[in-house]
């Protein structure tokens, strides 16, 4: 009988079955736990990014932990009904830093009711999870436009445009300078004028135009994006060009459409001749002897304007950006016989050790655009390579931008905005 081996298959699988059935049992019961935790994950994620949104920001942390809790049971109470699942335990914490960067986070433990188990003894099988986010609350900002609007700023912005005003006039300026008694060209009309005149003529956009829309256009970019994230924007919008010529628009004011009114119409320096803005060419007319580009005058005036800026969290004092746009060519005391061509970094370091930070948009000073000037091609052109370095080192990190002819400005300008306010958190 020993070899007879006839139904041992059989009883291979009777001994064998009780163990399969468990098997099969057990891995049902894992298999129902591990549904069971994804869908309680998912609970922890919901309430964790409850405690860090819009409205849980502007709340405190004790505030916005009993909230994500709230969220958490509201929803595990669904799974309640089945009987099947229970979580023992909730850990609930909401930590925001100096920064308003909050931290959340959520961790649960429990366990799921065996079907199969129980027969072995092992009535319930242990799950358990966590989830983490963070957020920052974005901070109030105050900004200060400070818009150049000496007379190379009534440069073309296209290349048809700069062509338009060369063949205008027997020198081939391009500037449209707004002098009245100086290089003329013919307009659209057939009259001669100031080449200020002829752009205006064609209907050519010029750099002081795009620089103009694109403020008001950013007042818009502005007041979108307070309403996304909650934060609290004021701006004020000054112009600069020779010394003393530094002036308001708009002081700080939170009422943008107020603010983008006062940008439509800029108009360049109007000079009576070369070197004279009036007729009478007094010693204290804003730009006399052609120094009518006042940076480091207009870094001060703006200085002087900006209080001592915060955090810009909730209850604090807004941070403070300042915008330049400029094609940087400084010539405001002219000591040497030739403009000073860069920005004196000094003066940016000021604004820096305050912790007010600085934003650029560098409206390139074309070499070309000083073809056919004796005076530019020697005391200018050969320098001008100094120009945007000097723009570069007086930017805050990553809030330089620069366009040039057949580029938009007001494209930019709103990038940079965006910047500014996605790096809210740098102060320095």
């Amino acid at each position: 009988m020993l070899r007879h081996r006839r139904g041992n298959v059989m009883l291979l699988f009777a001994l064998t079955l009780p163990v399969l059935t468990f098997g099969t049992g057990m891995g049902i019961d894992y298999a129902q736990a591990m549904k069971a935790q994804t869908r309680l994950n998912a609970i922890a994620d919901a309430a964790a990014l409850s405690a860090v949104n819009k409205t849980m920001m502007g709340r405190s942390d004790s505030e916005a932990a009993a909230y994500a809790r709230q969220v958490f049971m509201d929803q595990y109470r669904a799974m309640l009904d089945t009987g099947s699942v229970t979580v023992n335990q909730l850990n609930v914490q909401t930590v925001t830093d100096n920064s308003g960067r909050r931290t959340a986070s959520i961790s649960y433990s429990g366990a799921l009711r065996n079907s199969f188990g129980q027969i072995l003894g092992r009535d319930w099988m242990a799950i358990a999870g966590k989830s983490a986010t963070t957020n920052a609350v974005a901070p109030d900002i105050d900004f200060y436009m400070l818009l150049d609007v000496s007379g190379s700023m009534a440069l073309p912005t296209t290349t048809v445009g700069l062509k338009k005003v060369a063949d205008s006039n027997s020198r081939g300026c391009r500037f449209a300078c707004h002098s009245v008694n100086d290089v003329q060209g013919r307009d659209a009309k057939g009259k001669m004028t100031d080449l200020y005149g002829v752009a205006k003529s064609y209907g050519l956009s010029l750099r002081i135009d795009d620089e103009g829309r694109a403020v008001s256009q950013l007042t818009d970019t502005a007041k979108t994006t307070a309403s996304r994230n909650g934060a609290n924007y004021r701006i004020a919008i000054h112009t600069f060009r020779g010394r003393g010529g530094f002036t308001t628009l708009q002081s700080l004011t939170k009422n943008m459409a107020k603010a983008a009114t006062k940008t439509k119409y800029l108009v360049p320096s109007l000079f009576y001749s070369n070197g004279c803005p009036t007729q009478e060419c007094r010693d204290d007319d804003v730009g006399k002897g052609d120094l009518d580009s006042a940076h480091s005058d207009a870094f001060d005036r703006v200085n002087e304007k900006i209080s001592n800026p915060g955090t810009g969290q909730r209850g604090t004092t807004p941070q403070a950006v300042v915008f330049v746009v400029t094609d940087g060519m400084r010539d405001e005391y002219r000591s040497g016989g030739r403009p000073e061509i860069n920005i004196d970094p000094a003066k940016c370091e000021q604004l820096k050790s305050r912790k007010i930070r600085i934003a650029i948009l560098y409206t390139e000073y074309l070499k070309e655009a000083l073809e056919n000037d004796p005076w530019s091609q020697q005391n200018v052109a050969p320098y001008l390579h100094k120009v945007e370095p000097a723009l570069q080192a007086c930017a805050s990190p990553g809030l330089y931008t620069k366009v040039s002819t057949d580029q938009d400005i007001s494209n930019a300008l709103d990038a940079l905005f965006r910047t500014a306010v996605a790096t809210a958190r740098i102060t320095q």
